[in-house]
């Protein structure tokens, strides 16, 4: 039997689904489609300058002249623009630049605009900046196209803050309102942010007497040819030499650190007042002792004498680390030798740093002996001779000089430069349980012996003897 509720809603349905697709169809042909201009790209800014970059106000020469340079592949339909010079004080000066290609070519690709302004004499000191309302390019219809965004124009500006500005100055001031330095790094509350990441690390200062204070070390100076001063309102308490501040005697310091006015910028300063508590003081401390060591078993572990500083207890540094080194309040011996160990605190906000108080104890090695067989006194015609010693240890021997001007020692060889005294020392340097040891002896180095041997010789017919190898200039050996 057929359910006939249910087939009617789904013919329904299906009717629905029909007209809906008869309806898109119909608004698909009978919809006009929209007209595609051909609109050319939008321009692209080539330079936009304005000279010179600073007038004077109490001068006449206060004209400022804008060239703005666009460019398009089809052309540039504005013909001008409206450029506006304002400062951060609000005051806005207008101007138009015109093209300068006369008669006005719109399909050129490079165009020029050109103009100028004359800043009044009632004109605030200060930074300008000058924009340009957006320029249009030519679309192929003739009509016009895509814009730029608004132009900001460049100069040569070398005030610290105010780069591509024009620079309105009153008798040579400009009165500039920017911050010449910032700080201090010590006011969390100021919520300050530094360029140098140094600022952000430094400790605070410290406030006690006997103290320095370089405000250098705290505010960041921004405008470099510009220095940081600092003065005191409370002498008595805290004195300056307009560099650095003193800290005298307990209290509260007021001070002044300032920048001083100059051609670009006004006197800016930050006042403080800080209490100045009592001066630091240097710890002093009683190291102790430690008996002498035997070096037979190591390594060894000494109990180190318990040194207490202002944070608790010091450890010590070891100056002879190939000897000994400290663990904890251990000190760990490694090898026979002098073992010295230096206690020192380092400066607090409350204590001054401390001397180094050192502590030395031995470590005891066996002893050796050496044996360096002896050398006869040596002609320096020789040049060279052997050397040789021994050690009761069996450990090996180097040799040095000790008179390098009269001979030289390279290896085990003995090098002969010149006659004299030639000290040469015998060193077996030890081991982590052997003492070291040495032995020296003085060898005699003689110059060469005079030539013996006859020989005769003629000049003009007259025979004559000499002592030497062979004859004068002019003498001829006789045959």
């Amino acid at each position: 039997m057929l359910n006939y509720t249910k087939l009617g809603g789904l013919m329904k349905k299906r009717l629905n689904q029909s007209l809906a697709l008869v309806l898109s169809v119909c608004i698909a042909v009978f919809t006009p489609q929209a007209a595609h201009a051909d609109i050319s790209p939008q321009p692209t800014l080539v330079s936009f300058t304005m000279t010179p970059d600073t007038v004077d106000i109490a001068t006449a020469n206060t004209t400022v002249s804008f060239n703005l340079v666009v460019s398009n592949p089809t052309g540039i339909s504005s013909t001008q623009t409206m450029v506006t010079l304002s400062s951060t004080v609000g005051n806005t000066f207008t101007t138009y630049l015109k093209r300068t290609d006369v008669p006005v070519m719109s399909s050129s690709q490079v165009v020029t605009f050109q103009g100028s302004l004359i800043v009044p004499s009632t004109a605030a000191p200060g930074i300008y900046t000058a924009t340009a309302s957006p320029i249009f390019s030519l679309s192929a219809d003739g009509s016009a196209g895509l814009s730029t965004s608004t132009l900001t124009a460049t100069s040569t500006s070398k005030v610290v803050g105010a780069p591509n500005s024009l620079s309105v100055r009153n008798g040579g001031y400009l009165d500039f309102s920017y911050k010449t330095f910032a700080g201090p790094t010590f006011n969390n509350t100021l919520g300050l942010s530094f360029v140098n990441p140094k600022y952000t690390t430094i400790a605070a200062p410290i406030w006690k007497v006997g103290e320095t204070f370089n405000p250098g070390d705290y505010y960041e100076l921004r405008v470099p040819n510009l220095q940081l001063k600092i003065k005191s309102s409370t002498s008595t308490i805290c004195s300056s030499d307009g560099v650095t501040l003193t800290l005298l005697s307990i209290g509260a310091c007021s001070f002044t650190v300032y920048t001083d006015r100059n051609l670009d910028y006004p006197y800016q300063k930050d006042d403080e007042v800080v209490n100045v508590t009592s001066a630091r003081v240097k710890p002093s401390y009683s190291p102790g002792s430690i008996p002498t060591q035997s070096s037979k078993i190591l390594p060894l572990s000494v109990n180190g004498p318990f040194v207490y500083g202002p944070a608790g207890i010091v450890i010590p540094v070891s100056a002879t680390p190939t000897v000994c080194y400290p663990v904890g309040t251990y000190i760990t011996v490694i090898s026979g030798g002098i073992c010295t160990l230096n206690y020192s605190t380092p400066a607090s906000s409350t204590y001054l740093a401390s001397d180094v108080y050192p502590l030395t104890f031995e470590i005891t090695r066996s002893t050796q002996t050496v044996a360096f067989t002896a050398v006869p006194p040596a002609p320096i015609a020789g040049k060279t001779l052997n050397l040789s010693a021994t050690s009761t240890s069996g450990l090996p021997i180097t040799f040095q000089s000790d008179s390098p001007s009269i001979c030289s020692v390279n290896g085990s060889s003995l090098n002969l430069l010149k006659s004299g005294s030639c000290v040469v020392e015998a060193v077996q340097s030890g081991s982590a349980t052997i003492a070291p040891a040495s032995l020296a002896q003085t060898i005699l180095v003689s110059s060469a012996p005079a030539p013996s041997k006859k020989i005769v010789c003629v000049k003009a017919g007259k025979s004559k003897v000499f002592v030497a190898t062979k004859c004068p200039t002019g003498y001829k050996v006789k045959k």
